[in-house]
């Protein structure tokens, strides 16, 4: 893990942004210009017959390669923001107020389980696509992980921000 600096929080936590953005360029849907799966809805499938029904439209549609590569940069992003967020929360931890630690530990702690999460989920998915078939057990991880991932990467995203936040008003108080 690179040391909790502000430079290297911002490196990876911004690297993680640009990437969550990278992603939503290479996705089928916004490729195709046609098609009505997305890969949220790839996420969601819960079973093999829903996986290999989307799998045969992104073949249909050209775009089945876009969206294994799009699997492979959220591997990136999960890992720059994790990252980047654990990396921001240590540097809270490093804070005079208690409560700006406290939600420091909140927000290491939320980046940790949102990266364990995330990785499960994408990986469930990305095992599908190179497979090229859908999985039940595979399909059912996904679905399952999608809700957790989301809460925990908005708990650990609020945490960020307000104990940057209170840490910049508390320091200019001093």
């Amino acid at each position: 893990m690179p040391q909790a600096t502000k430079r290297n929080f911002l490196i990876f936590w911004l690297s993680g942004w640009a990437l969550f953005f990278l992603i939503g360029f290479v996705q089928p849907s916004e490729l195709a210009g046609t098609s009505v799966i997305d890969m949220e809805q790839h996420r969601r499938a819960g079973t093999a017959m829903a996986v290999n029904s989307i799998h045969d439209q992104w073949r249909a549609e050209g775009v089945y390669s876009s969206a294994m590569l799009s699997l492979v940069i959220d591997l990136l992003f999960i890992t720059a923001i994790a990252i980047g967020g654990i990396l921001g929360g240590r540097l809270l931890q490093q804070h005079g107020a208690a409560a700006v630690r406290a939600i420091g530990l909140l927000a290491v702690i939320a980046h940790i389980v949102f990266a364990l999460v995330d990785y499960t989920e994408t990986l469930s998915q990305l095992v599908q696509m190179v497979q090229g078939q859908g999985s039940d057990m595979l399909a059912g991880i996904a679905a399952f992980a999608r809700p957790i991932k989301m809460q925990v990467f908005l708990i650990g995203f609020a945490a960020l921000i307000l104990g940057h936040s209170a840490s910049r008003i508390l320091s200019r108080r001093g």
